[in-house]
């Protein structure tokens, strides 16, 4: 550390801009009094909030480690193979879910909420698809072959996963008597919703880092704005499902502006 120390600033900024998540940048500055000194100036700070988004990774399997990283440890659902129902036949779900889980949380930027996994057993009702989604006949009374799974709630909205081919939907229960139910896609798959939440939860709370020392509402309003643009960027080349005119993706960097 003390070599560290003795080169010049621009280096050491440039070794903040390196980094590739928000907690090795936060426990950096806390480390001494002079790369604290660089780390609140706040022009600096967009900088380095802005490379390390840059430098985020694009995990395409993320295992327990990353996702506790950023929900908390023993914040992952994490069922028996026989805890699934069968009607839940996508493998790539039921592998992710045994082998790594899903994220049990309450996420406040976004108003996200999975708790009710970890309660009644972790039990998994099936929902029928085509009568949420208004793919159903009213006077249409054979057996559901099209299921569905909830795993997550934002208001009244829900977060359902297909049983067949695993992918996110966005099921809003006011449509649902006049077969306005579906609202879009939210990801391609539980795995993949999972890591966009990951890379949500690690940036989305933290703006105010930088805009807080910015004397202008404007400056404010600006640096907020280029960290979400650059997150949301960076969140559809994982996964298109987020890009802009995606209902709830749209409502959910609305609410961090």
């Amino acid at each position: 550390m003390s070599t560290l120390l003795h080169l010049p600033h621009e280096i050491l900024l440039w070794i903040y801009r390196s980094l590739d998540n928000m907690y090795d940048a936060v426990h950096l500055a806390q480390s001494c009094k002079l790369l604290s000194c660089i780390f609140d100036r706040p022009q600096n700070r967009l900088k380095i909030f802005l490379s390390v988004i840059n430098n985020m990774p694009r995990t395409p399997s993320p295992d327990k480690a990353w996702l506790e990283d950023r929900f908390g440890a023993g914040s992952l659902w994490q069922p028996e193979e026989s805890d699934i129902p069968s009607a839940l036949t996508d493998s790539g779900t039921r592998t992710f879910l045994t082998t790594v889980g899903f994220p049990a949380v309450k996420l406040r930027c976004a108003y996200f909420d999975s708790t009710h996994l970890t309660k009644d057993a972790g039990f998994l009702e099936p929902y029928d698809a085509d009568e949420l989604y208004g793919e159903r006949y009213p006077d249409d009374d054979s057996p559901p072959t099209n299921l569905c799974f909830h795993f997550g709630s934002v208001g009244e909205w829900m977060m359902m996963v297909s049983g067949e081919d695993g992918d996110v939907s966005h099921y809003d229960p006011a449509g649902w008597d006049h077969a306005d139910g579906y609202q879009g896609m939210i990801a391609g798959s539980l795995e993949s919703f999972a890591v966009l939440l990951g890379m949500l939860a690690e940036v989305a709370e933290r703006p105010y880092m930088v805009s807080d020392g910015l004397r202008e509402d404007e400056e404010r309003e600006e640096a907020r704005k280029a960290i979400l643009d650059r997150l949301r960027e960076r969140m559809v080349e994982y996964d298109s499902s987020v890009e802009k005119g995606s209902k709830f993706w749209d409502d959910v960097f609305e609410g961090l502006e």
